[in-house]
């Protein structure tokens, strides 16, 4: 994308408002301050982890459905990279439920819910769990109306390809004030021929978050993998204090990722984090971060 998209962007939101209800202009920027030390090296640097800047809101219509849409763009404030495009998508929701086209994340990458408390960091479950957290373009997803806290998804990946089957990713949830429960399941997504099944819960205990996930994959070819992943969050006062750790085949071989952390909430939109993430494989990964930074939302 090029510097004549910004200005674009902003005329698109204008234009936007003046007819559409609820447009809402919203962004996260999350930098960070880290010592990468990552096998023979060590480094200082400042990282973007994952801010981005959106459009979204929603149309009345005649009948009984809301358009609804998203623009997502991936943004990087310490670096002079371009744009990146996020969940982009056009919907219509209803009784019947929530249908959209885009692009976005897979019914199972969203299926983990809160579990990975270090989302977005060195220690995010993407790093040394799990190769399924996609986001994929050329796809349309149904989602259920709540039922009594139970809801589900299908959602179809077109492969554009003659000859190619598109894939399929689901999940099915559970939530209610305190639990959550969901299973996910994948095929065709990550490769073709190969599938994934995901399971995972919180539970929020007073004060206290617990979450745990576990996660096998069938690939196209080899034997069967597996890798699994506990968290804890603890609310004391403003702060919140964080643990996670898990071990997996599915990135690297006996691959383990263990972080701990703490962050400063000054607001519900504002709030300083800090993180210690050790990341080991029998492929060679022996990598550790420390870091420290901080978080704005709007």
């Amino acid at each position: 994308m090029n510097k004549k998209l910004l200005p674009a962007l902003i005329a698109l939101s204008m234009v936007a408002s003046a007819q559409a209800e609820d447009v809402d202009v919203y962004g996260k920027m999350n930098l960070t301050l880290q010592n990468a030390d990552e096998g023979d090296t060590s480094v200082f640097e400042v990282k973007s982890n994952a801010s981005r800047l959106g459009f979204k809101g929603t149309a009345e219509t005649d009948s009984n459905f809301t358009v609804v849409y998203q623009y997502e763009l991936g943004i990087n404030p310490d670096d002079t990279t371009t744009w990146t495009q996020r969940n982009s998508f056009l919907g219509v929701k209803g009784d019947f439920g929530l249908v959209k086209a885009g692009l976005f994340d897979t019914a199972f990458k969203s299926s983990q819910g809160k579990v990975d408390v270090f989302g977005d960091l060195e220690g995010d479950i993407a790093s040394a769990i799990t190769v399924n957290d996609n986001r994929v373009a050329n796809t349309v997803a149904y989602t259920t109306p709540n039922m009594s806290g139970f809801s589900g998804t299908v959602q179809y990946v077109a492969s554009e390809e003659d000859g190619v089957d598109g894939g399929i990713s689901s999940a099915a949830s559970y939530k209610d004030d305190a639990l959550y429960l969901a299973v996910a399941y994948d095929n065709g997504i990550e490769e073709i021929d190969s599938s994934a099944v995901r399971l995972t819960g919180t539970y929020q205990l007073g004060n206290a978050q617990l979450g745990a996930l576990y996660e096998t994959v069938e690939p196209a070819e080899g034997d069967s993998l597996s890798g699994w992943l506990v968290s804890a969050k603890l609310a004391v006062s403003q702060w919140d204090i964080k643990a996670q750790y898990g071990a997996s085949d599915i990135v690297e071989e006996a691959a383990t990722t263990a972080s701990v952390g703490a962050d400063y909430n000054f607001t519900k939109k504002f709030q300083f984090i800090s993180y210690i993430t050790s990341e080991e494989s029998d492929e060679g990964i022996d990598d550790t971060y420390i870091g420290a930074g901080a978080i704005l939302k709007f």
